[in-house]
């Protein structure tokens, strides 16, 4: 028999010699009813420490119950926040896309694939002809030109980049003229090639979008000339290799222009 037991049965024991010994006596002596209080004292505060446990354990359950309401209130306004922030920075780049490239901007549209390699480097983006996008459209960023909408589906288009073998962008050197065609190359990189020279092309100089061809806003950034090819004796026109101005590997985003 437990010590638990035991002593309830003594409780019970004394309870009742109390009853007996008062019904003789009429009155139980101070000795006697000290001694039985103890016990009586014990499962009192017992029962208290009992009720006050099960009072903490539900005021815990509800304060969890609480604090994991907030940690959702939290995250969803976190949630709120980068939506906020991203918008903000979309209407940024459209901004500047206006002020430096072109006011003819369509949309933007996300990055959702694509393949960048030796033979081929194009994007696909999230918004077709459901969106307004047609064949032609150029696509920038802020940091200078992309490519150019060859495909298009009802909500997604293929870019052929810069970085493309088969792209052509008529191109000139900023601040000093002349007029050549950009065609993707090895390497990601771009190769300016039939370039009919105003002044003479140095490292560092500017390769932009002319007017050539009128695919293209005039002034966008292509890319920085990286290297200047010898010429070849026979031939009045020079070569570039160009380091784009756009990591077509990293974007997110781009926007589309109205085709000229």
């Amino acid at each position: 028999m437990s010590s638990l037991l035991r002593a309830w049965y003594a409780f019970l024991a004394l309870g009742l010699v109390t009853t007996a010994f008062m019904a003789v006596v009429g009155r139980v002596p101070f000795e006697y009813s000290a001694a039985i209080a103890l016990p009586q004292d014990l499962l009192h505060r017992a029962g208290t420490n009992v009720r006050l446990t099960l009072e903490s354990l539900v005021d815990r359950r509800d304060l969890r119950a609480e604090v994991e309401r907030l940690e959702n209130l939290l995250a969803a306004s976190r949630q709120e926040a980068r939506e906020l922030e991203l918008e903000v920075q979309r209407l940024e780049q459209v901004l500047a896309v206006r002020r430096s490239q072109s006011p003819g901007v369509v949309a933007t549209a996300p990055v959702v694939g694509g393949t960048v390699g030796a033979e081929l480097a194009r994007l696909i983006v999230g918004l077709g002809a459901r969106g307004g996008v047609t064949v032609d459209m150029p696509v920038t960023v802020p940091q200078g030109l992309v490519g150019i909408v060859t495909d298009v589906g009802p909500n997604s288009s293929v870019v052929r980049t810069v970085l493309d073998p088969q792209s052509r962008v008529g191109v000139t050197v900023r601040g000093k003229g002349g007029q050549g065609i950009a065609v993707g190359d090895v390497g990601d990189r771009v190769r300016v090639t039939g370039f009919l020279e105003v002044e003479p092309v140095v490292v560092g100089d500017l390769i932009e979008t002319s007017s050539r061809g009128g695919l293209f806003p005039q002034g966008v950034l292509v890319g920085v000339v990286e290297e200047v090819l010898p010429p070849d004796p026979n031939e009045l026109r020079r070569a570039y290799i160009v380091r784009p101005a756009v990591d077509i590997a990293t974007l997110r985003e781009v926007v589309l222009l109205a085709p000229q």
